[in-house]
């Protein structure tokens, strides 16, 4: 083999890993369906309280007996906004026998500003504060968007992170419904 042939055969070989990387990044970018189960699922939700962007704080433990469905989400997400018409298509569809809440991280942002990015984002689901990122540190999220779903009993049934897909999403609801 020629010097020439080495340096073609390397840089094909650079351009592969480099595509699988990428290809990589972008699925967990943009959610990837058959990731491998989050170590949360099965563990008890946190018990924790959250403000909403009006109203009275949310207290997860005074949930259990419901299905809950948690969008971790920020507005400057980009996914974040992508995600709005699967997870307005899950509140639709389940509607009052689910408890669907935004949870966002802008750790700046106030109530106001939490309404207006919701809103823009196209949201028909309430939004909620981690003001403090109690919530964010709690269900271990390390992206957004991340989906937490919690079954009746306050135990971590799924989690997703990346744009959901509504009817894999619906799927794990059904099952706990």
């Amino acid at each position: 083999m020629t010097a020439k042939e080495r340096v073609v055969w390397t840089l094909g070989f650079l351009a592969l890993v480099g595509s699988i990387v990428a290809a990589i990044s972008l699925a967990r970018m943009f959610g990837v369906h058959g990731a491998p189960e989050s170590p949360l699922v099965g563990r008890e939700a946190p018990a924790l309280a959250l403000p909403p962007v009006e109203g009275e704080p949310v207290e997860l433990a005074s949930l259990r007996g419901h299905v809950v469905l948690l969008d971790f989400w920020a507005s400057w997400c980009g996914p974040c906004r992508m995600s709005i018409p699967a997870l307005n298509e899950v509140h639709a569809r389940y509607g009052d026998r689910i408890q669907m809440y935004g949870v966002n991280v802008d750790h700046g942002l106030d109530a106001a500003g939490v309404v207006r990015a919701h809103r823009s984002f196209g949201a028909t689901f309430p939004s909620l504060r981690d003001v403090r990122g109690e919530a964010q540190t709690a269900f271990e999220v390390q992206s957004i968007p991340t989906l937490v779903l919690i079954d009746r009993a306050g135990v971590i049934r799924y989690v997703g992170r990346g744009v959901p897909d509504p009817d894999d999403v619906g799927d794990a609801i059904d099952d706990l419904l």
